[in-house]
This record gives C-alpha cells, sequence and structure tokens, in this order.
C-alpha cells in the first residue's frame, strides 16, 4: 500500500470541505471544526466536527449523505474511522472548558468564533476525565472478553492515555509518562506501523489488559480528587451501577488494586470502580430521594449542576435529530444504552 502523507489528509479535509460547499443551504453547519492534529499519517484519523444551529433537524440525512460522499475518498476507512461529532451552536463556546479540547486544537474550517475560555476548567476536568477513563476501560474490558480484534481502536485507545495523563496531571499530580509502559509499546507499534502498514499484532489481550491497568492507575489519582470533595455519600444502590444494558459495575464500596471483569449470561460485569462512580452518576441523573451527598467542596457540587446544563443542551438537539440521547457527541457520562435514554428524557422534560 502506498505511504500516507501529511497531504494526502489535507486532501481528504478539502474534500470535506467541498461537501459542505455543495450542500443544499438548509444543511449546511454553521462552522466546521477539525479537533486535533495529524501525528501519525496512516494512523491517526481526521476527527470532524460539524456544528448546526440548535433548531437543526435534519442531522440523520446529513450523515447519510456524508457517509455516501466520503466512500468516493481514496484512503477513506483510515481517514474516517468514525462518524463526525455533531453539535448545537449554543454548546460550542463552552466546548474547551467542558472537554479535553483546548481552543488551539479547535481548527476552525469554517464559520468565525469566540471560545468562552481556551481550556478545561479544574472541576469540569475532573468530571470530564473520570467520565472518559470510565468509558475506556468499560470498552477495552468488552473488546478483550469479546475477543474483538481492531487494530485502530487499539491504536486510539492507547494513544488517548496522554490525554488523560495530561489532565490528570493539570489536578496537580507529577506522574510521568515514562511510567506508563503499555502506553510506550502502543506508541512504538504505531511508529512500526506507519512505516510498514502490513505489520500484524499478535498480543492484543496482552495490549488491553495493560492499557486498562494504566487508565485504572490515572482513574484512582482522580477518585482521591473526588474524595477530598465529599464528606459523606449515601446511595439506595448501595454498591452496584447498571452502566449499559450489559454492563455492570459492581462492588462499588470494595477497594480494590485494580480492574478485573467477566462475562456472565451475556452480561459483563466489572469490578474495581469505587462509590465515586456512583456519587457522580446520582448526581447527575436521580432524584434527591435516592441518594444523599454531602460536599466539603460547594464550588464543585456547583459544578456538577453546570455540566449538568450543558449535556441537557446537547441531549435535547440530539433527541431532535436522532431519537436518543447520545447522537454524535463527544461526552460519556457514566451511563449508556437504553438507560441513558430514559434518564436524560425525564432530564429535559
Amino acid at each position: 500500500m502506498k505511504k500516507i502523507t501529511i497531504k494526502d489528509y489535507n486532501d481528504a479535509i478539502n474534500s470535506v470541505l467541498e461537501f459542505e460547499k455543495n450542500l443544499p443551504k438548509n444543511l449546511k453547519p454553521e462552522i466546521i471544526i477539525q479537533n486535533g492534529h495529524i501525528n501519525d499519517p496512516g494512523i491517526s484519523d481526521i476527527d470532524i466536527i460539524f456544528v448546526f444551529k440548535d433548531d437543526f433537524l435534519y442531522c440523520s440525512y446529513f450523515l447519510e449523505l456524508f457517509q455516501k460522499y466520503i466512500l468516493q475518498i481514496e484512503n477513506y476507512n483510515i481517514f474516517f474511522h468514525h462518524l463526525p461529532h455533531i453539535l448545537p451552536l449554543s454548546s460550542l463556546k463552552d466546548l474547551p472548558h467542558m472537554s479535553f479540547n483546548p481552543s488551539g486544537d479547535l481548527n476552525i474550517l469554517k464559520g468565525d468564533f469566540n471560545f468562552s475560555k481556551k481550556e478545561t476548567g479544574h472541576y469540569q476536568n475532573i468530571l470530564n476525565s473520570f467520565e472518559q477513563i470510565h468509558s475506556r476501560i468499560v470498552g477495552l474490558a468488552k473488546l478483550y472478553l469479546t475477543n474483538t480484534k481492531n487494530l485502530n481502536a487499539l491504536l486510539l485507545n492507547g494513544h488517548s492515555i496522554i490525554h488523560s495523563l495530561n489532565s490528570v496531571n493539570q489536578m496537580g499530580y507529577k506522574l510521568n509518562i515514562k511510567d506508563f509502559k503499555t502506553f510506550i509499546e502502543i506508541e512504538n507499534l504505531r511508529k512500526i506501523i506507519v512505516d510498514n502498514a502490513d505489520y500484524k499484532i499478535k498480543n492484543y489481550n496482552d495490549l488491553r489488559l495493560g492499557l486498562i491497568d494504566e487508565f485504572y492507575l490515572l482513574l484512582k489519582h482522580i477518585n482521591k480528587k473526588i474524595e477530598n470533595k465529599v464528606l459523606m455519600h449515601f446511595s439506595k444502590n448501595q454498591n452496584i451501577h447498571k452502566y449499559d444494558h450489559d454492563i455492570y459495575l459492581v462492588n462499588l464500596n470494595k477497594k480494590k488494586d485494580k480492574i478485573n471483569f467477566h462475562l456472565k449470561n451475556k452480561s459483563i460485569f466489572i469490578e474495581g470502580f469505587s462509590w465515586q462512580t456512583l456519587c457522580l452518576f446520582e448526581n447527575y441523573f436521580l432524584e434527591k430521594d435516592n441518594f444523599q451527598t454531602v460536599f466539603k467542596d460547594l464550588e464543585f457540587e456547583n459544578e456538577i449542576k453546570n455540566r449538568l446544563k450543558y449535556l441537557k443542551q446537547i441531549f435535547i438537539f440530539n433527541f431532535n435529530n436522532f431519537s436518543n440521547p447520545v447522537g454524535r457527541n463527544l461526552f460519556h457520562p457514566l451511563v449508556k444504552g437504553p438507560y441513558l435514554t430514559s434518564l436524560s428524557r425525564k432530564m429535559i422534560l
């Protein structure tokens, strides 16, 4: 296979802009953003964010047209590992504050926009990092248990540790990336594959387990931060959280040194998450008669409420366009699947 270059990526981005240029007026996004940078040609993907007015109702049709269009782009399966993200315009100004996306990484390809803040806020960094690491660990455990071999998912999940590590260090820690051996192994593999696209990885499961351990190490540091901000949390659910329709986080009140997981009756049970998981989830979604939290840090409590308001904007937009709360967004609020659909419906009514 011909070696892919930065020019090939730029040509693909220009093709996306050409696609947008030829859309009818009522399907045109207000803003188009390239999120992140191309560090490893041949492995890195192009992360595109399309932003529409809040009353836009044609996202599904827009994505259908986009999917058909990119099929004509050479190496489209490398450039576009996933569908583009889609956000409502009202959510854009706070995107760097609420996510892993500092304004310096958001290259505006179409439109003109000023963000409210350039970086993730301290409290939102804690909440966003917490959500993202849960999603990574659960996703890797599911791939392991189902023995699914997906090279791109492995390399992208592995590389994303650097973003989580940087976010945790912004909380005041001084963790060294050199201590994350599986991450370094993944980065070395990325370099090998850039030069040899036909290289085959044999130790998928060892790498997945190593990544789970390293994400879990980061999570334990975030748990300490949350513990310092919460005086007490009582939950009627006690020690189990339904993360997805077939994924349960169990024994949340037991301290563990590592993540353990197993498959039973087609459901996945994961042990090693803590009471902090239930605390944040319940403060996000449940009525107060289901739990009680006493915060030491009242600003942290307020920022949880602010995050919920932000997610609500996105949920409303997604329900209007996709009939579900997820749509094509960047957030993983500690619950997925039908349970998220039910909870978010109650939130926006």
